[in-house]
């Protein structure tokens, strides 16, 4: 993939709207559906209280020290150039910019374990304390890699995003499993040496692609290259602030369970999590990511701006239908198979526990919020100017603030369903906002009806049928359930095939970069 510049037409190749998303839609298989298969065979043989330390309290480390990178990762790809012979400069300056995550990245990644095991009281010869030795060397790891991820992103090679992502992913699964199951090694060692084995390839695996920019990294922290940075540092600033926020709203929950929580709603909520955003890893996060792209890319066609604006709107409007039928096919199903999926994937130990298919059919409900809200947010952040990047922090902030005063409340309540319903309110608090500022301000005088954003109605009857056959297909046989499910499923993929043809052709035809003049 990637593109081309040619000096004297200036053609660009261009990846596809559908061929992207389908590079970034096989990663997501193989990093997240593996790994789930692993945890499935891994869960069957724990307790709830043994299963919710690396799926709760590891994966918040290595959150917490990542989200420094994700400012760098909005802002290098939303300020990224257009292609144009005049803009190398730019492309070049922002490209280096990626590597200011690294002493950050350091800092964080040595300061992060080491605040754990002091406030934890906890000595190196703990296997826990370990673990989180390990964990934090592995963020340090992933991180050294940033630069070149950004830069693969950059410039759209999905394909090396996809093969790097699988090596490394099917390495750490296979390296957890064998020390989980055919060592005397405590679980958490097992966990910690396959994310360290994940760091270890996707670090080898970026820099062997592309040597030619670690030449530039060495050159800008020996103080060889100078690099006119422009407003690139203050959108980094933006977007990392805006990450921040958004750890604060996704793992504040997970640190109000591990206040409030016991060991078993800790186990609970890692499995459901862990389940429940399987669908939106694989095939929301990468719609998502491709949309950032697709609305990123600067044009410098003679297009006038009203009109850049309305084709605008239709994209938007086109990928918003995509995006709720996406979800519905998840809510509609998700609380009618929770209980039955549980029982297949997990064993009997996990769906007798207590709160279990209540949370994961709640989480499901929540998947049609979080498609929503991903693709909506996903266009403002891409084409909002920095004073309103800044209001939308704002209000991000708030939000994240509710969320954690509801579920210090309702988690005690109702259990780790309680974390899903705050988090569920925030959630369309911040639709809320963002479609606030798409219709009113960035849209504002296009013509967009409500009925744009609305699926055929065909279809949203075959959503409704499919709701009422498999609530009264669970009252019967597992199998007759199944059937039902199935059958009602391909209906519904059938009406969009015919009633949604048009809102197809138009994703399959949109580009995630413009052509240039």
């Amino acid at each position: 993939l990637g593109y081309v510049r040619v000096r004297d037409d200036m053609v660009v190749q261009e990846p596809g709207f559908v061929r992207g998303y389908a590079y970034l839609f096989l990663t997501q298989v193989m990093s997240r559906l593996l790994p789930f298969v692993v945890n499935i065979m891994v869960a069957r043989r724990l307790t709830p209280e043994e299963y919710g330390v690396p799926t709760v309290h590891f994966q918040l480390i290595s959150t917490i020290i990542l989200t420094c990178r994700e400012g760098f990762r909005r802002a290098l790809m939303r300020d990224a150039g257009s292609g144009t012979a005049d803009s190398d400069v730019t492309d070049a300056s922002q490209e280096a910019a990626g590597w200011l995550v690294i002493p950050i990245g350091t800092a964080l990644s040595a300061g992060v374990p080491c605040a754990v095991l002091r406030l934890g009281g906890l000595e190196m010869d703990s296997p826990y304390a370990q673990a989180v030795a390990y964990y934090g060397f592995s963020a340090f790891l992933e991180l050294l890699a940033e630069p070149f991820y950004i830069r693969a992103q950059r410039r759209s090679r999905f394909r090396l995003r996809f093969v790097t992502e699988t090596m490394a992913t099917v390495l750490r699964s296979l390296v957890t499993f064998y020390f989980v199951n055919f060592t005397e090694r405590h679980v958490s060692l097992g966990f910690a040496f396959g994310q360290l084995a994940y760091g270890v390839t996707i670090l080898i695996c970026y820099a062997i692609a592309q040597l030619d920019f670690a030449y530039i990294g060495c050159a800008l922290f020996l103080g060889k290259t100078k690099v006119k940075w422009g407003g690139t540092l203050r959108l980094v600033q933006t977007f990392s602030t805006q990450a921040l926020l958004k750890l604060f709203l996704a793992e504040g929950e997970k640190g109000v369970l591990l206040m409030v929580g016991n060991a078993d709603s800790q186990g609970v909520y890692g499995l459901v999590s862990s389940l429940g955003s399987l669908f939106v890893r694989i095939v929301l996060q990468p719609f998502e990511e491709i949309a950032f792209v697709a609305f990123s890319k600067k044009n410098n066609s003679q297009t006038t701006k009203r009109k850049k604006i309305e084709n605008e709107a239709k994209v938007f409007a086109t990928l918003m239908r995509v995006s709720g039928m996406l979800g519905l096919l998840v809510a509609v199903h998700g609380p009618l198979y929770s209980e039955l999926a549980i029982r297949l994937l997990y064993g009997k130990q996990w769906a007798d526990t207590k709160d279990v298919t209540k949370s994961l059919g709640a989480f499901s409900v929540m998947v049609l919020i979080l498609a929503l809200n991903g693709t909506s947010e996903a266009y403002a952040h891409a084409v909002m100017k920095p004073n309103e990047l800044n209001g939308s922090n704002v209000a991000l902030l708030s939000t994240s603030l509710l969320n954690i005063i509801m579920s210090i409340y309702l988690q005690p309540r109702v259990g780790p369903t309680g974390l899903i319903i705050s988090n569920s309110i925030s959630m369309c608090l911040r639709f809320a906002y963002t479609m606030s500022f798409v219709v009113n301000e960035r849209f504002r005088g296009c013509k967009l009806t409500m009925a744009t954003f609305f699926p055929h109605h065909v279809v949203c009857l075959a959503f409704i049928g499919s709701f009422v056959t498999t609530s009264v297909t669970s009252k019967l046989d597992m199998w007759t359930h199944i059937l039902a499910g199935f059958v009602s499923v391909s209906g519904i993929l059938m009406s969009i095939l015919f009633y949604e043809r048009n809102t197809l052709t138009n994703i399959v035809e949109l580009k995630t970069r413009r052509k240039m003049d």
